[in-house]
């Protein structure tokens, strides 16, 4: 069958859904970026020994209002993770001081677009960490 404006009307709504803006990114050629572990090699951003972290993803922040809590030797799943559709994603670790990001401490960042999983580590602010990550299509 042929499809046209004239038999569109013929067809099952079943082959007709509608996409979330991750499924439609990913359809379009954008790929995903999950952030899955951090481990704390050395907790001194912050002065009371343990940090609380977010992390930015090509601008966004992720865990900004719930950042994870960590100390020396800490591991901790960070739950972060979304599309997108440039050429690299651009992840940065930040310890939160206050309310906002406004004033946090960059701990560390890294840039990737190659498919599988990986870890890197990050340093910075008297801190150092390793960040395991994956990217997919």
């Amino acid at each position: 069958m042929t499809f046209s404006k004239y038999n569109l009307n013929v067809l099952s709504e079943s082959l007709f859904t509608e996409l979330t803006t991750d499924q439609a990114q990913m359809l379009e050629g954008g790929k995903r970026i999950d952030i899955l572990t951090v481990r704390c090699i050395k907790a001194g951003a912050d002065s009371d020994g343990t940090d609380e972290l977010f992390f930015t993803i090509n601008g966004q922040n992720f865990r900004l209002g719930n950042p994870i809590s960590i100390r020396t030797g800490g591991v901790a799943n960070a739950g972060a993770g979304t599309t997108f559709s440039g050429n690299t994603a651009n992840v940065g670790l930040f310890e939160k001081d206050g309310n906002s990001a406004i004033g946090a401490n960059f701990i560390g960042g890294f840039i990737d677009s190659v498919n599988g999983t990986r870890t890197r580590r990050v340093s910075g602010a008297g801190s150092v960490y390793e960040v395991t990550y994956k990217v997919t299509n």
